[in-house]
């Protein structure tokens, strides 16, 4: 017989069960143990340790769902905007590669629009995350709207988008977009009894005239928009082009005549 010698007061609770038993009966501080109760033991503790760890588990798998259902996790795959649904920066740049690629294959031009919503950040501070959520998810949608459903629109920072038109033919079509853009923004929107009133400002830059791949295009598009908002413009061409302004559409076709094929 394998004997094993137990110091009683180092074991575990499982074990304080047989010393306050059978074992206390019989006087004893250590006993000799058979094997077979030695394995049925181990195996009582192995199958406690693997329950506790099978639970820890499932509180995280849980947790987990929580904040996938909730938008809220900070390991979820950023391809998608939890507020909005739309594109974020990652997905954006590769959804902007393939339409460059499509653009060199055809021979079209292509517009990278960058808008950002003037003054949002202090709006959505003033009126709680809850409205902000509210309120950039609308705009998002009315952004969303102007374009074509082939079209591309993106949300790269709290308060910017992005545009790709890929699919115009003439500088009336992009003139146009433009301005209903802006109107679109523009339109009042009603949060806990408030109107408010947003403006964008707009950064745009061409394929091939500005740059002729997709790093290039957002870099100038940035720029132009900086510009913009430096000079105190709503619409800044990468090129050097008066921006466009909504009170003049007519001299807007004009302004994009040597930016298309």
């Amino acid at each position: 017989m394998i004997a094993g010698t137990m110091n009683l007061s180092t074991l575990s609770d499982v074990s304080m069960i047989f010393h306050n038993g059978w074992m206390a009966s019989a006087g004893l501080s250590s006993i000799v143990l058979d094997p077979l109760v030695m394995i049925a033991l181990g195996c009582l503790i192995g199958l406690l340790i693997l329950g506790g760890l099978w639970l820890q588990g499932r509180k995280a798998s849980l947790g987990s769902h929580r904040e996938r259902s909730t938008g809220t996790s900070t390991e979820l795959p950023t391809a998608y905007d939890y507020v909005t649904g739309l594109p974020t920066g990652r997905l954006f740049g590769t959804l902007l590669e393939q339409a460059v690629d499509r653009a060199q294959r055809t021979g079209r031009s292509l517009a990278l629009l960058v808008v950002e919503l003037d003054h949002f950040r202090m709006v959505a501070e003033r009126q709680g995350q809850a409205n902000g959520n509210v309120l950039v998810r609308v705009q998002a949608a009315r952004v969303k709207g102007v374009l074509r459903s082939t079209e591309t629109v993106a949300r790269l920072a709290q308060d910017q988008f992005a545009m790709v038109l890929d699919n115009f033919t003439s500088p009336q079509e992009v003139s146009a977009i433009i301005e209903k853009l802006q109107a679109t923004v523009g339109l009042p929107l009603t949060l806990e009894g408030q109107e408010l009133f947003l403006t964008c400002r707009i950064g745009i830059a061409f394929f091939p005239q500005d740059a002729r791949e997709q790093e290039g295009l957002i870099d100038q598009a940035m720029r132009a928009l900086k510009t913009a908002k430096s000079d105190g413009q709503a619409v800044r061409f990468a090129s050097p082009i008066p921006a466009v302004s909504s009170s003049d559409p007519e001299s807007a076709p004009s302004r994009f005549a040597n930016l298309l094929p």
